[in-house]
This record gives structure tokens, sequence and C-alpha cells, in this order.
């Protein structure tokens, strides 16, 4: 091949790698005052272009390493995850293998494997995988974790949180595997299996069911789907009768500040704030669902009070928060506040008090 062949076909190559940008996920498209820079801050070559007036990708800095995918909030970005499933002492494996792995099957590669992110995982440990088996380089000589900026989260750490969220649940924790290229290519190679879920008639599973097998697991692929990309990680975890546990994301609303203009409840993308019925007190209350929260942050950028916290990791100490309704006395207008606010029985809104009452609010000229 000669010189202009090899180029265009680094550049078909390069085109390929560049992240799916799914412009409605991003908060940014949601609202212009969204503070979120994720993809900026975990992107080794400062390909992501962020600033007051532009969010772009500078495609040719980008180097398709995937480290955007996990950090991307709402589930905007994607690249292809290839991966198959072996078995192993009678397990479900699922096999990945980073591009300098020396593993050569396209099936398998990607990038970076530190690209599979919370959202990734779950839908793996939902889909009943408990195992994944890597074939990756040394990851500290690796140009995507030479950047100048702070080491990117790996699989590992992510892999260990979840475990303990997984192990709150009373549920089996995820165990990532990693052997040398020689064992993980032997898995490789074994014979296909048939996934959970995957129904055979009993001459295809006599025959092996290799095709079908494969038929179907196109169908049900939870990594590429993208219904499946945006779905928040909390929703993804095992259901526990525990209501002690933590979340990965978890809103904090500080009552003391909080004006009740419900800003955050009108924008927030997942429904993780709610404003509801509380029937019992024929009043309204603030709902907070920590599985839905993506930890965007886009209600603690909007808040104007700055009332509202996100935390990672943690426990939801609160999930309703009372209010108090009142009407206003300048403008006759209903307003709300927390309960436990100190304004709470004020007879003013949150626009009368911003707004001196003795000025004139028009004058008639003659």
């Amino acid at each position: 091949m000669n010189n202009s062949g090899k180029k265009l076909l680094e550049n078909i190559t390069q085109e390929v790698r560049l992240p799916e940008i799914n412009a409605d996920d991003c908060v940014h498209a949601l609202c212009n005052d969204s503070d979120c820079h994720a993809c900026a801050a975990a992107c080794p070559t400062n390909a992501w272009i962020l600033d007051d007036d532009n969010l772009g990708l500078d495609i040719e800095a980008c180097n398709g390493c995937g480290l955007c995918i996990p950090a991307c909030p709402g589930g905007a970005l994607h690249i292809d995850f290839p991966w198959v499933i072996r078995t192993l002492g009678y397990r479900m494996v699922a096999l990945f293998a980073c591009e300098k792995s020396g593993v050569k099957e396209s099936n398998v590669v990607i990038p970076c494997v530190h690209a599979l992110g919370q959202r990734q995982l779950l839908q793996l440990y939902k889909a009943g995988i408990e195992h994944i088996l890597l074939a990756t380089d040394e990851c500290s000589h690796c140009s995507y974790f030479e950047s100048e900026k702070q080491q990117p989260e790996t699989i590992y750490s992510r892999v260990e949180q979840l475990n303990d969220l997984l192990a709150e649940r009373n549920k089996p924790v995820m165990k990532l595997l990693k052997h040398s290229y020689r064992v993980w290519n032997k898995i490789y190679n074994s014979d296909e299996v048939i996934n959970r879920g995957t129904q055979l008639s009993r001459r295809h599973f006599l025959r092996g069911g290799g095709q079908k097998f494969r038929e179907q697991l196109v169908l049900i692929d939870p990594l590429n789907l993208p219904e499946y990309r945006t779905i928040p990680p909390g929703q993804l975890l095992p259901e526990s009768e525990n209501t002690d546990i933590k979340w990965p994301w978890v809103p904090m609303l500080d009552t003391a500040h909080c004006n009740g203009c419900n800003t955050c409840i009108r924008l927030c993308p997942t429904n993780a704030l709610q404003l509801v019925d509380d029937e019992d007190q024929n009043s309204a209350l603030y709902k907070i669902d920590p599985a839905s929260c993506t930890g965007c942050g886009l209600c603690c950028s909007v808040c104007e009070s700055n009332a509202i916290s996100i935390n990672s990791w943690s426990y939801a100490e609160i999930d309703t928060i009372h209010l108090s309704e009142n009407k206003c006395s300048a403008c006759g207008n209903t307003f709300h506040l927390p309960k436990q606010n100190t304004q709470s029985e004020q007879d003013l809104c949150r626009i009368c008090q911003n707004h001196n009452h003795s000025s004139k609010l028009f004058q008639v000229l003659d």
C-alpha cells in the first residue's frame, strides 16, 4: 500500500474511532447555565472544546480512547463496545481486550478497557454477567494515562465501588479477572456459550446453537443499544429490602436556603427531583429519588440560592421534604417553602422579597 493509501486508511480509522454524540442527551442542550465539563476533564488530549459559548470536539486531537464515555453523566457519548461471552469454571465471563494488549480479534478489542463505566458494568451485571476477563498492556506506560491531567478513574476502582453497593444489597459481587494473553486467548478460543434468557429449540441446542446465540446476543446487547445508554446507574442496581444503602449519586437539598423556586424540579432530566402531592398532610412536598440521579449537576448549576449539592457513593439521608404553602400579601400569588426553612411563615414570595415596594412600578406621563 502506498503512502496516500495508508494516509486514507488512517483517516478512515480515526473517523470510526470518534465518539458518537447525541446532543439531545447532553445537559448543555437542556440548559445553557450547566457547569458540566466532565468530557473535557476526562479527555487526555484536550480534544473537547468547552467554553462559555461553545462545546465541540477537535477531531484531529481526539485519539478515540473513549475515556470521555464513562465521564458523561447523561450518556450522550458512545463508542462501540465489542465483547463476547465464554465460560470459565461453569461461570459466564465477558471478555474485553484493549488495543495494546496484543489481541488481534477485532470483535473484542476496544481502545481502552477503562472506557467501561459504571453504567456499562451495571448493564452487564443486570444481564447476568458477574465476571469480566481483561487483556491489557501495562496501563502506566499507555499514552492515554500520560496526560498532565489528573489520572483517569479506572475500571478497577469502578468495580470496587460497584461491589460496595452490591454487598450492601446482599447481592453477589462482580469479579474482575486479568490473565496473561496466552490464558485469555485460550479462553477466547473455547466454545461459545448460550446466554441466560436465550431460548433455543431442542434441535438447535443439541447442535450447539452458535448462530442462534449470536443472533439473539445482538438483540439483547446491553452495551450498544441506544435505549440502554442513558439509564441512570442507580436504576440498574438490584432491588433491596434494606433502605440504609448507598447510591452512585444522591441529590442533597439544604432546606434552610431553598427558596422554593422549583427550577431544579423543572430542569432535572431524569426526574430525580420531583414536586408531588402529600395526601396525608394535604400539601405538597419535594421527593428525592437517588436511583434516578446521574450526577449531571444541572440542579446545582441553576439553583439561585446554592441550596443543592450532589454526593457520590453516599447514603440518601432525606428522600422527602415537606412544604408549607402561603399566599403572597403583595402580589397575591401562592408560593411554598420547605417547612424547615426559618422563613416558611413569611407573607412575601421570593419575587416580591427582592422588589422595593416603596418605589413606583410605573409612572403615567401627560
